[in-house]
């Protein structure tokens, strides 16, 4: 007769041989091949065999994932961009230099071409082209947020009257989630492009938005800016708040004067200096 033990021990030995007939074969990893052995779970006295995941499938999931958020942030950025605004069918490539405009496209190429070198050593320094109607500013706008874009890099351009315009429905309607998406988008885009900025009217209650905006941003992402108004004239045109948004402007970005009757466009802030480092040619 078999003793107490030798029963126990040839349960558990015939235990152990339905276990390992029962174990899947290894998977291979689908990116580097590596062979993976399943684990063995034992649960309230049943053996289990679980999946053992690959780091490179980890990698793989996680860069998907990211990649999907990016791609739904940059659709948001572009749900919020002023479409109708931007010129067809212009980019930096084929923007036409004109007398005393030629520093303001050299600029430009810069900002996109080295905007990971711009972003580290200036952190939310953006750009103000400022000169009269016709010398292409909407133009130099739309082409630096087609480069970004193309890039994967969140842009949004607006036009100020329409950002205004955005915050009015807002107000009407009390939506709230729209609201804090259009925050968002205004606050944390990577590079944000306001275009006409003074050709609104002045109400007060505009010019705090906008000064919201730029103090949110504030050496941490730029604004692109475009405007008829030097900074002066622009303090001049927003009523109260003027001083501090001219203010403000010229702490957080180049003026770039568009001068059609000059052979140089005038860059006239204490960022001179860390510009013409970078941009070969510029007066």
């Amino acid at each position: 007769m078999k003793s107490l033990q030798q029963v126990l021990n040839q349960s558990v030995q015939r235990i152990t041989r339905d276990d390992e007939a029962s174990k899947p074969a290894p998977r291979q990893c689908p990116h580097c091949g590596s062979l993976l052995e399943p684990t063995r779970v034992e649960i309230f006295g049943q053996v289990r065999w679980g999946t053992v995941t690959c780091p490179c499938e980890t990698r793989a999931r996680e860069a998907l994932e990211a990649e999907k958020r990016q791609r739904d942030w940059l659709t948001l950025c572009q749900e919020f961009t002023s479409r109708n605004k931007l010129i067809p069918n212009a980019t930096l490539g084929n923007y036409r230099e004109r007398a005393g405009c030629g520093n303001a496209i050299k600029i430009a190429n810069n900002f996109v071409d080295t905007y990971t070198e711009w972003k580290q050593e200036q952190p939310g320094l953006g750009l103000y082209f400022n000169g009269p109607n016709g010398l292409g500013k909407t133009h130099l706008l739309t082409g630096i947020y087609k480069a970004l874009m193309s890039r994967n890099i969140s842009a949004v351009f607006m036009t100020t009257y329409h950002m205004f315009q955005r915050f009015r429905e807002v107000a009407k309607v009390e939506d709230y989630e729209y609201e804090r998406r259009l925050l968002k988008v205004l606050y944390t885009c990577d590079v944000l492009l306001l275009d006409d900025v003074g050709g609104e009217v002045p109400y007060d209650s505009r010019a705090e938005k906008l000064l919201d905006v730029i103090n949110t941003r504030s050496q941490k992402r730029p604004i692109i800016y475009s405007s008829n108004f030097t900074t002066q004239g622009l303090e001049q045109w927003m009523g109260n708040q003027g001083a501090r948004i001219a203010d403000r402007i010229l702490e957080n970005a180049i003026t770039v004067t568009l001068n059609g009757e000059s052979e140089r466009g005038l860059i006239n802030d204490r960022h001179h200096d860390w510009l013409a480092g970078r941009v070969k040619g510029i007066g």
